[in-house]
C-alpha cells in the first residue's frame, strides 16, 4: 500500500476504526489496515477491501467470511449498522438482528475497554453541548452589558441616546 492510499484511507475513516470507533489519537497510534475480504479467502489488495481499523479488532475479525450468511461481520461503509446495532445509555452495545449479535460478538464490541470508551466520549460529548450553551449565553450577556453600559454613559453625560 502506497503512502498516499493509506492516507486517504484513514480519512475515508475519519482516523477512527472502522469496526469500533475508537479514534488514533486515543490509542496513540496509526491503526492497522484490515482486508474486509481477507486476501485468504479470494479478497483483493485494493481499497475498496479495506477497511482502517484498530488491532484488536483486526485480530477479532480474523479471516471471517461470509458475505451471504446472516453470521458476518458488517462492512462499516457498506452496511447500515444502525438497523442491526443500537448503542445503550449504558455505553453497551445491543444487537437488533442476528446479523448485529453476530457481529458484536465476533469483534468483541461489548469488552469492558470499549464500553468504558463509548461512555467516555458520550460525557465528553454533553460536555462539549453545555460549553458551547454557556459560551452563547456569555455573548448575550456580553452583548446586554454593553448595551446597557452604553445607556448609562449617555444617561451620565446628558446625551440623548441614539
Amino acid at each position: 500500500m502506497r503512502q498516499e492510499q493509506r492516507e486517504a484511507l484513514r480519512h475515508r475513516f475519519g482516523f477512527r476504526c472502522g469496526y469500533c470507533g475508537v479514534a488514533e489519537r486515543d490509542v496513540g497510534a496509526e491503526l492497522t489496515v484490515d482486508h474486509f475480504q481477507p486476501r485468504s479467502r479470494g479478497g483483493l489488495h485494493e481499497p475498496d477491501n479495506w477497511v482502517y481499523c484498530c488491532h484488536p479488532c483486526n485480530e477479532f475479525k480474523g479471516d471471517c467470511w461470509q458475505p451471504d450468511s446472516s453470521q458476518r461481520v458488517l462492512h462499516p461503509l457498506r452496511d447500515a449498522m444502525d438497523l442491526h446495532v443500537a448503542e445503550q445509555d449504558d455505553g453497551s452495545l445491543r444487537a437488533l438482528t442476528e446479523t448485529g449479535a453476530f457481529h458484536i460478538a465476533r469483534l468483541h464490541l461489548n469488552r469492558p475497554q470499549l464500553i468504558a470508551y463509548r461512555r467516555e466520549r458520550r460525557l465528553l460529548e454533553a460536555a462539549r453541548d453545555t460549553q458551547a450553551g454557556l459560551l452563547e449565553r456569555l455573548a448575550s450577556l456580553e452583548e446586554q452589558l454593553r448595551t446597557l453600559t452604553s445607556k448609562l454613559d449617555h444617561l451620565r453625560s446628558g446625551e440623548p441616546e441614539i
